[in-house]
């Protein structure tokens, strides 16, 4: 009797280490959840189309109304604060933003996603160069950015003289 219980708790103990000792198998990704990545890489591509073509205003109709961004050192948040920052800064008719996304990611209920990238920012002869982070909510079927950053790429150390 005493070796049938030990053999039952050897049995017992076996079979639950080995039921979590195994990682859970990775969920393939469904047709529709790749869909909706697809439609969020295509957002970031039309948002940076649009702010190309139409500057303050191709960059302002991709946020939703209650959109921030981090920059400086502060949140700037709300649709119409956002536009008050960035009307002085696409007013200089030498700015430029270019950017192009490397990856997307969405929730898989297609509700929420975010895309980052590779970003470029000119004025005049001055380039900045970096990344950039965007997160993205659909709004009424569609993709609308609720939070942008950058983080500027580091620039070389100058020679001294």
């Amino acid at each position: 009797m005493k070796n049938a219980i030990v053999f039952l708790l050897v049995f017992i103990s076996t079979s639950i280490f080995a039921q979590t000792a195994s990682p859970p198998a990775p969920r393939p990704m469904t047709s529709q959840h790749a869909v909706f990545e697809q439609e969020l890489r295509e957002a970031d591509l039309a948002f940076a189309k649009a702010t190309a073509s139409r500057r303050l205003e191709g960059w302002m109709d991709f946020f939703a109304d209650d959109a921030a961004t981090l920059q400086n050192g502060k949140t700037i948040t709300g649709k119409q604060n956002l536009r008050q920052y960035y009307e002085p800064i696409f007013a200089n008719k030498e700015f430029s933003l270019s950017w192009t996304p490397t990856h997307a990611e969405a929730a898989k209920d297609g509700t929420l996603g975010y895309t980052y990238g590779n970003y470029e920012a000119r004025r005049g002869a001055d380039v900045s160069r970096g990344m950039y982070l965007t997160i993205w909510r659909k709004v009424n079927g569609r993709w609308k950015v609720v939070m942008d950053t950058g983080s500027a790429a580091p620039q070389p150390a100058q020679k001294a003289n």
